[in-house]
């Protein structure tokens, strides 16, 4: 479109306003949805709508995914379903079924929950107002609640989708991210069988990684994956997990094999964070970190466990199978901080004999001796201010980063090469 015809579309607006418009504003805008491949008149209508003021413009005017802000009481959107999940949770006390996924337009895409069942199906085109956005890990969320409307619609009332993919490196992925690139080596795969919509599909799911991050993938689509494969992929979305970013995509994306050695396995390694990153990210696969215990917290020791779910259980009684026999089990859990930043350790009972030095029969015999209190006393003096070093995934969730070690060992300073290192910073500063 030419800046006459451009010109002359936001004369056309500010002739049937009767508010004073600012012009350069109008202009932004007009530019920005065309940008976008909204239609000239579709583009003016909304604008007209929104600059005249003859409408109530919280709860009529369409807003791009893009636009979209945290904490608003009324949106209207127009978009397609780009992925919908059912998801069941507990509010006071009694279960409810809810919905998850994510939205997209041609601007971008968003994460939403439903708050009920409205009908909805993975690709539908949806005319939605009244829903409401919070803020969720920084970026707003759409939710629709009981006071939500959402209409079906056909496909030509949404432009087609004209934002070019961007290539991502995986530790940059964010929820709700859409149309990504990636390019990077299958670590892992696996197939389940799952039932969506009462029909069977196989579901192809592992671990992807660069020379940046980790992260796993769900491929509703057979592309021939195999362990080791360095692919292109084109077309992805992604979802959250426990705050760990994942990478999505179907029979729309395009995967394109690459050479091995475009990422190769010795540039694959853990990342090395300080806390403040970690919890930034909420969440990561393949971690070192490295900090001070300041705090061994209840919950840690001797546990017992249901035989059946391997929940744990309190006076031989289970929550979901009732009175049982339980098995005894050891963790420790752990805050650690490393002065930019605090988070949880979960230690699983091989790890915490390995860090206690003492094997699980002894730790048990020494607790029948003494008790859980005098045992976590004993526990604390051997833990407490000392340095640990941690290699495992953290998971990320609305009480803070939860770090699940696949290795975890006390580490030991060397003061006098600690003291020539920073004898020699020292130097090389004067």
């Amino acid at each position: 479109m030419s800046d006459d015809d451009i010109q002359k579309h936001i004369d056309d607006i500010i002739d049937a306003s009767d508010k004073e418009i600012d012009r350069d504003e109008l202009e932004k805008e007009f530019r920005k949805f065309l940008e976008y491949g909204v239609p000239a008149d579709q583009t003016k209508q909304t604008l007209l709508k929104k600059f005249s003021g003859s409408l109530p413009s919280s709860t009529q005017e369409r807003t791009l995914i893009v636009d979209v802000k945290p904490n608003v009481p009324s949106v209207h959107l127009l978009c397609r379903v780009v992925s919908i999940n059912p998801k069941e949770i507990t509010v006071k006390g009694e279960p409810r079924k809810i919905y998850y996924g994510i939205f997209g337009d041609e601007s971008g895409t968003i994460p939403f929950t439903a708050w009920k069942d409205f009908n909805i199906s993975k690709g539908d085109i949806l005319d939605i107002t009244n829903a409401y956005t919070k803020e969720w890990q920084g970026a707003a969320k759409v939710n629709l609640g009981d006071r939500t409307r959402v209409m079906k619609t056909d496909e030509s009332k949404i432009p087609p989708i004209s934002f070019e993919p961007r290539e991502y490196k995986l530790k940059d992925l964010r929820n709700g991210v859409g149309s990504v690139i990636v390019v990077a080596r299958v670590m892992s795969l696996n197939e389940r069988t799952v039932t969506v919509d009462g029909k069977t599909k196989i579901v192809y799911s592992g671990i992807l990684a660069d020379d940046t991050a980790k992260t796993q993938f769900t491929a509703w689509h057979d592309f021939k994956l195999k362990e080791g494969m360095v692919v292109r992929i084109t077309g992805a979305y992604v979802k959250i997990w426990r705050g760990i970013p994942q990478v999505t995509f179907d029979e729309k994306a395009s995967v394109q094999k690459l050479e091995a050695s475009v990422i190769k396995r010795d540039d694959i390694t853990p990342q090395r964070l300080l806390l403040h990153e970690l919890v930034e990210r909420n969440g990561a696969l393949d971690v070192e970190v490295h900090g001070v215990v300041i705090e061994i917290r209840q919950g840690s020791g001797f546990i017992f466990r249901c035989p059946e779910c391997r929940r744990t259980t309190l006076e031989n009684k289970c929550s979901l199978h009732g009175e049982v026999q339980p098995l005894a089990d050891l963790r420790l859990k752990l805050t650690v901080d490393d002065g930019t930043g605090t988070i949880s350790v979960l230690v699983g009972k091989e790890l915490t004999e390995q860090l206690l030095s003492k094997s699980f029969s002894e730790l048990k015999k020494q607790y029948a001796a003494d008790a859980n209190s005098r045992f976590l006393t004993d526990i604390e003096k051997m833990l407490f201010a000392r340095t640990v070093h941690i290699k495992g995934n953290a998971l990320g969730d609305d009480f803070g980063i939860t770090l699940i070690p696949e290795e975890i060992k006390l580490f030991e300073y060397d003061m006098a090469t600690e003291s020539e290192k920073l004898l020699e910073e020292l130097e090389e500063l004067v």
